[in-house]
């Protein structure tokens, strides 16, 4: 019968409950958890059978402190206005490789957003790849103050997702020795660890794939140029097109925001052109849906009007209708991967690692044979 007055007492065993157990010091139960390698085989394996039958559990905030370290890896992603980011399949399905990865290794998620700081402006970015053939707006960049996300030790180190190509401020911090790595973004020749996709060859599968088809009036929308996967999926576009002896079109190229809305809005913009294009790349999927909407609003059908290729292999790209030809990216193995190689990054001084994971094209009803259109 159940009281509300009653006081259970639970037994905790302790670290010398475990020592007397396995006939080992406590000191030696402490060495097999804190610096397992420094105990023989047989050993380790005694203490650990006897914690498993006591039920003990090593106090891992306390052994932290002992190491001076805290456990804790910060996440730190892009605070957008009016975008809810954890809803956003790119967002969530990173932070869930991200997370299963520490938990595994018994490190804790502090997750930060973060505000970033550009703004539209008459200065031309001078990233890698960008130039006024390439985009259609400029930016102003001011250095994003990543710094205080490292100050009181609360995290060992952070993983960052979201930040501009070549932010000043990313080298500040790697010249301050913080403990920090990169996700879908890389600068060269800086040392700096990350993992990112391998967006020049997913672009320019991409569109090998229209080319392949018959295809040659072939439009982009792309993302901001202020991130290094915009710049690549450019580079891509423009390589497949040279390789094919397709001559680049600037008029052809546009520019949104990865949001559904900007592809909805751009479709106007391509119907507009003196030729319309036959096919659109699209730089992820939840603008090719929203191209996708725009177009069927205006009477244009796809495939057999235009053909579209997105961007990700997200969730929509499987619900709209026709169902999208895209480019997969693994996002969960990429975030996994990276929280995976970081933990070693944060034990080990000397280890770096920069790291780019293949994309593969997947073909469904969203594209169709040229040659069908004659």
């Amino acid at each position: 019968m159940f009281c509300p007055n009653r006081k259970e007492v639970i037994s905790v065993s302790t670290r010398d409950d475990v020592a007397r157990k396995a006939g080992v010091s406590g000191a030696t139960v402490s060495r097999v958890f804190n610096n397992p390698d420094s105990v023989s085989d047989i050993t380790r394996e005694k203490v650990l059978k006897a914690a498993k039958e006591l039920s003990y559990h090593p106090n891992i905030i306390a052994s932290n402190f002992v190491k001076g370290i805290s456990g804790n890896i910060g996440v730190v992603i892009p605070r957008i206005h009016n975008i809810h980011m954890l809803s956003v399949y790119y967002f969530a399905e990173l932070l869930s490789g991200i997370g299963d990865a520490l938990s595994k290794e018994n490190y804790n998620l502090l997750l930060f957003y973060h505000d970033l700081n550009t703004i539209p402006g008459n200065i031309k970015y001078s990233g890698d790849g960008y130039s006024s053939a390439s985009c259609n707006r400029e930016y102003t960049m001011f250095g994003s103050d990543y710094e205080k996300y490292f100050i009181g030790k609360k995290v060992d180190g952070c993983i960052l997702l979201g930040t501009y190509a070549n932010d000043p401020s990313l080298l500040s911090l790697k010249k301050e020795g913080y403990k920090f790595c990169l996700v879908n973004n890389y600068i060269k020749n800086s040392g700096i660890s990350f993992v990112d996709i391998d967006n020049i060859k997913g672009s320019f599968d991409a569109v090998e794939h229209l080319i392949n088809l018959g295809h040659r009036d072939i439009a982009f929308l792309n993302g901001p140029m202020y991130y290094m996967n915009s710049i690549d999926r450019l580079k891509g576009y423009k390589k497949a097109l040279e390789t094919y002896n397709i001559p680049f079109n600037n008029d052809m190229v546009f520019e949104g925001n990865y949001g559904r809305k900007s592809g909805y809005y751009t479709s106007e913009k391509i119907l507009s052109l003196k030729k319309i294009p036959s096919s659109v790349f699209v730089s992820n999927d939840r603008m090719a849906a929203g191209l996708l909407q725009g177009l069927l609003k205006n009477g244009i059908k796809v495939p057999q009007d235009i053909s579209i290729v997105g961007y990700d292999n997200s969730d929509i790209a499987t619900i709209v209708t026709p169902q999208l030809t895209t480019v997969h990216t693994p996002l969960y193995e990429l975030g996994y991967k990276c929280a995976y190689e970081f933990i070693n990054y944060v034990k080990n001084d000397n280890y770096n690692f920069e790291l780019f994971i293949p994309p593969k094209l997947v073909v469904r009803n969203s594209t169709i044979n040229y040659k069908i259109l004659d």
